[in-house]
């Protein structure tokens, strides 16, 4: 008997006994489904906090200008952390021609060319500023001084309005994008907000009156990071020095974000090319690159680590359904006694009676994979769909679902085949 045989035999057994088959069926189907669903929603949350992290601008490239070190000090203690870059052991911090201007950063985008997606301004630093519109104030607000670039990497739901321009930031007309939450604290309306005036000060030192040009709806689903709120006020970044005098003649701190697809290792080993090359003739400051690739890529892990590991516990109900599948195959043995006496009297080898019954148990288990991973794709995809990030069961995952259960039908499978092809065929002809 060859395989195609032992497989009809296999589907023949299982059509004839249609509730057995089921009930032997159903620990795989859990088990293979249970597995399914738990990595297709780990799928779902390991892409969604991906997505988080890198509208965060996380997977960034930093620049940050800070005081070069002294020959008879470390590296570690001769800078300080401060908000706007790196002081020394000098107290000083960058200023005048030491920070990046915007003619700088405009040169380091056309030596990058197409290695970079942009050096979006804004994700560096929040102000807090104080807004009044029609005789209601928000002292709590946060406004983001910002270029093209930021707005085409961070893209906002529009509600009302348009977003700014370049032409507005050539021209330095004092426009504002708001959110919603932001104006509903003020007690505004997006589509009449649109147009009208808003004071914003940074408490009492500067007051700009700018005109509402956009209001965006923001990103309150949080998603795994949490990562919400009202949405800061966005300006163009002429207006920056205004609120900040550290800012006003430039930058020392900057993100760059990475080109899709491009090596991240490349990309800032020739960004750092460049900036040494800027810095070169600062006898007191240099510009150094920092990423947070290392932790991101470690969050990811530990995602996958307890997806793997709800997903083996999970498994545990596959044993379960292969001790199952050793049942009924017994029960099959012992009722198939004396076709095993006929074929054996007939010709048959050991081989070829263990072989049909091994055939039969992966196929029992084989039916249960595909029946489970059709379950557990369907129940992942929805739970992923009501997660918010929509994603199919990794191919991985299924492929290997199917190999185990496979696997199961072999392993659970050999010994009531074993015993199959050991049967006298005397005493299972005379089996009654």
């Amino acid at each position: 008997m060859n395989i195609k045989e032992s497989i009809s035999l296999a589907l023949g057994s299982l059509r004839n006994n249609k509730m057995r088959s089921f009930l032997t069926l159903l620990g795989i189907i859990m088990g293979i489904a249970s597995v399914i669903a738990i990595l297709t929603l780990g799928h779902s949350l390991q892409t969604q906090a991906n997505q988080a992290v890198v509208s965060s601008g996380a997977n960034d490239l930093n620049i940050q200008v800070k005081e070069r070190p002294r020959e008879d000090e470390g590296q570690t203690s001769a800078n300080i952390s401060s908000p706007y870059g790196m002081m020394g052991s000098s107290g000083q911090m960058p200023t005048g021609d030491s920070l990046i201007s915007i003619d700088d950063i405009n040169t380091l985008k056309e030596v990058m060319g197409d290695n970079i997606a942009g050096i979006p301004l804004g994700n560096s630093a929040s102000y807090g500023a104080e807004l009044t519109y029609e005789g209601q104030t928000n002292s709590e607000s946060l406004i983001n001084f910002v270029n093209m670039d930021y707005l085409e990497l961070n893209p906002k739901n529009l509600v009302a309005g348009r977003a700014i321009t370049q032409t507005d930031i050539d021209n330095k007309r004092p426009v504002i994008m708001i959110s919603t939450d932001q104006l509903s604290l003020l007690g505004g309306d997006p589509v009449q907000a649109v147009g009208q005036e808003v004071e914003v000060s940074s408490g009492g030192s500067s007051t700009i009156y700018a005109v509402v040009v956009g209001v965006y709806q923001p990103d309150n689903t949080g998603g795994l990071l949490g990562m919400s709120g009202p949405g800061a006020v966005l300006m163009p970044y002429t207006f920056e020095g205004q609120f900040s005098s550290m800012n006003a003649d430039g930058w020392s701190y900057l993100s760059v974000r990475p080109a899709e697809g491009k090596d991240l290792a490349q990309v800032k080993a020739l960004l750092q090319a460049h900036l040494t090359n800027m810095y070169r003739s600062d006898e007191q400051f240099m510009a150094e690159i920092m990423d947070y690739s290392a932790a991101t890529q470690s969050f990811n892990d530990v995602l996958a680590g307890i997806s793997a590991a709800i997903s083996a516990i999970a498994g545990i109900s596959l044993l379960v359904g292969g001790i199952g599948v050793m049942n009924i195959m017994l029960v099959t043995v012992t009722e198939r006694t004396r076709e095993i006496g006929i074929r054996k009297a007939l010709g048959a080898t050991r081989g070829a009676i263990r072989l049909q019954f091994v055939v039969e148990a992966m196929i029992v288990c084989l039916v249960g994979g595909i029946l489970g991973v059709l379950v557990g794709g369907g129940l992942g995809m929805l739970g992923s769909n009501m997660l918010g990030t929509f994603v199919f069961p990794p191919l991985s995952a299924v492929t290997l679902s199917l190999g185990f259960s496979l696997a199961i039908g072999l392993f659970f499978g050999y010994y009531p085949a074993n015993k199959a092809a050991k049967l006298d065929p005397i005493d299972a002809l005379r089996y009654e």
